[in-house]
C-alpha cells in the first residue's frame, strides 16, 4: 500500500508507464499522457476499493478502461479476473505492451461500445465507470439500466459523475460546457429505484492542476465538490 494514497499499488512502475505512453499515443492522443499517467485521478477510486473490496478472484468489468492505469496501479485490482473494455483503437496496442512488462495478467480486453457488446447475465461482480459519464454521448441512467443486467445480485457498480449544481462556476468563469452533467438528488433516486443501496458516496478532487485544486477547494467552502464518487450494491429488481 501506498503513503500517497490508501489503495494505490505499483507506484514504481509510473515512470515508466507515462514513458510508454508518451512513445507510443499517437499525436492526437499525445497531450493526454499526463493525465493518464496521473495517479491522483484514482485516489477516490483506491480509496474507495481499499475500504469495500476485500475478496480476490472476483470478476469486474472496467468500462472505458484507457490505457489500463485501474488494472496496474489500484491495489484491489490485483488478483481479479477483469475484462478491461474501450471503444477507443488507439488504446488497443498498450494491452500487448504493458504485459510484456509483466502487467494484466489477469486481464482481457476488448475494443467495444457499452452500448452494444453483450456479456451473459450476471456476469460481474464488480462494474466500473470510471472518468466516461461526463462523455456527452453516455446517459448515466441508459448505462446502469443496460449494465444492471451483466451484474451479479449483491455486485457493485462504482461510478463517478460531474455535478450539474456546479456549472454555473464554469459558466462564471467562461469555460465551455464541454461535460454531461448530473444532479446529484437525481443520480441518488435513479439509484435506488434501479435496485442499488449506495455503499459510499464521496466527492472527489484529484489533479495535477493547481488551478483546478484551488477551485475544488472554494467549492468545499461551499460545502459542494464538483464531481462525485459513488458505490452501490446491486439488490436486484
Amino acid at each position: 500500500m501506498s503513503s500517497e494514497a490508501p489503495g494505490l499499488h505499483n507506484l514504481g512502475y509510473v515512470q515508466r508507464y507515462e514513458r510508454i505512453l508518451a512513445e507510443n499515443l499517437p499525436p492526437s492522443f499525445a497531450q493526454f499522457a499526463d493525465f493518464f499517467a496521473g495517479t491522483q485521478r484514482l485516489h477516490t477510486l483506491a480509496a474507495m476499493f481499499d475500504r469495500h473490496l476485500k475478496s480476490k478472484d472476483l470478476h469486474v468489468l472496467n468500462v472505458g478502461s484507457g490505457p489500463f492505469a485501474t488494472e496496474i496501479f489500484i491495489e484491489a485490482m490485483q488478483g481479479q479476473m477483469i475484462t478491461a473494455l474501450d471503444y477507443t483503437p488507439e488504446f488497443a496496442p498498450f494491452y500487448t505492451l504493458f504485459q510484456q512488462d509483466g502487467h494484466l495478467k489477469t486481464t482481457r480486453f476488448l475494443q467495444a461500445d457499452i452500448m452494444t457488446q453483450e456479456f451473459a447475465p450476471a456476469s460481474f461482480d464488480l462494474i466500473i465507470l470510471h472518468d466516461i459519464l461526463y462523455e456527452k454521448a453516455l446517459d448515466m441512467n441508459a448505462v446502469i439500466t443496460r449494465l444492471g443486467t451483466y451484474l451479479k445480485p449483491g455486485g457493485l457498480v462504482f461510478l463517478d459523475f460531474v455535478n450539474l449544481r456546479t456549472g454555473w462556476v464554469w459558466t462564471m468563469l467562461g469555460k465551455p460546457n464541454r461535460f454531461r452533467r448530473y444532479d446529484p438528488r437525481n443520480v441518488r433516486r435513479f439509484l435506488e429505484q434501479a435496485g442499488f443501496d449506495v455503499i459510499d458516496w464521496r466527492p472527489t478532487h484529484g489533479s495535477k492542476s493547481i488551478s483546478a485544486r484551488t477551485l475544488h477547494a472554494t467549492l468545499r467552502l461551499f460545502g459542494a465538490s464538483n464531481n462525485y464518487a459513488v458505490l452501490a450494491r446491486y439488490k436486484g429488481r
